[in-house]
């Protein structure tokens, strides 16, 4: 019987016309992966003219059976209004549904609309929450955001050593201006404090290297 991986072969050995009428084909049974990867290639314009509402229909399909990857590219084209009509709203929800299956970028998105209030009640716990919860996975941007929270005491307890942490492992993964903000918490730290706090930073930086190496 014809599946996801008949259509994957058909495509790999060149056969794109009879790859891509398969997959429309099992996406209408209900595929999960077939509704996915049709969304990314109308979504990007791969093998067929780009169709963003398309995409989002096809997104939408496998997000609602609980694929992740589709929740987030779904709440994305919400979130942004690219190609179908924004809606902040709507785009929470399937930030959620990622984020909660442990997508760490989605994490980082649901964080952000807790914290600026788009699309659900601005709640600054459920923001450091979410924040901690994308940047212990790594996400660069909610390390940084994170380290804003505990230096401005915003739904976690205010520390100057955790901010500094985190704004530290946000310059590490690359956060631009993240540096500018660790050295002006670092003027509110001790020599003894500062150096604890890089001590956490590198402890976490050389896990988190291991766990990704």
């Amino acid at each position: 019987m014809a599946d996801f991986n008949t259509a994957l072969d058909l495509y790999l050995q060149g056969d794109r016309s009879g790859a891509l009428h398969l997959w429309r084909l099992l996406a209408d049974q209900g595929d999960v992966r077939s509704q996915f990867n049709l969304g990314v290639l109308y979504d990007e314009g791969q093998e067929v003219v780009a169709d963003k509402q398309r995409a989002a229909a096809y997104y939408r399909a496998a997000a609602e059976q609980g694929y992740s990857q589709a929740a987030l590219n779904l709440a994305l084209m919400l979130e942004t209004g690219d190609g179908i009509p924004s809606d902040s709203n709507e785009a929470a929800r399937w930030f959620w549904v990622a984020a909660e299956a442990g997508i760490p970028q989605a994490q980082f998105r649901l964080g952000l609309k807790y914290d600026t209030g788009e699309g659900l009640p601005r709640d600054a716990e459920q923001a450091a929450q979410w924040y901690y919860r994308a940047a212990n996975s790594g996400e660069p941007h909610a390390a940084n955001n994170l380290g804003r929270c505990f230096a401005m005491g915003e739904g976690v307890a205010q520390s100057d050593i955790d901010a500094y942490k985190w704004f530290n492992i946000a310059a590490e993964l690359g956060v631009a201006n993240a540096a500018r903000y660790r050295e002006r918490v670092a003027r509110e730290l001790s020599p003894d404090q500062r150096l604890r706090a890089g001590e956490a930073a590198e402890e976490w930086l050389q896990d988190f290297r291991m766990r990704h190496s």
